[in-house]
């Protein structure tokens, strides 16, 4: 059942991929261990998570279409000061102790700036 739930949820990301405004920003409520594999594998990124032992709600931008992917720390930091990630947008995700952090980020020039998560798709 698990897994029909799973595919549904996709599809529903997938299908608000290309909408406009907040209509794409969606809250789901979903079990809560299945949160931190999602901020790995959902196709719309995580905005934010409510706390809670068996549940929680999960708010996501499904504003468009994303990827989740795993870059070599020295690649990245020539990448970054050869400034060739101009306009480069990321979500960071924090793990400690088994509490995460999601911070939205725009890399500017050669600079990383924060952003809204709401904002990761404009």
């Amino acid at each position: 059942m698990k897994k029909y739930a799973g595919i549904v949820f996709v599809g529903m990301c997938m299908l608000q991929g290309t909408a406009s405004g907040q209509d794409c920003i969606k809250t789901f409520n979903q079990g809560a261990a299945t949160v931190a594999l999602g901020l790995y594998e959902q196709s719309c990124p995580t905005l934010s998570f409510s706390s809670g032992v068996i549940s929680k709600d999960v708010k996501y931008n499904c504003c468009g279409a994303s990827a989740t992917i795993r870059v070599n720390g020295a690649d990245w930091n020539k990448l970054l000061s050869e400034g060739k990630l101009d306009g480069f947008r990321y979500q960071k995700i924090e793990n400690s102790n088994n509490s995460y952090t999601l911070t939205y980020r725009k890399v500017v020039g050669k600079e990383v700036t924060t952003i809204n998560g709401e904002d990761f798709f404009k």
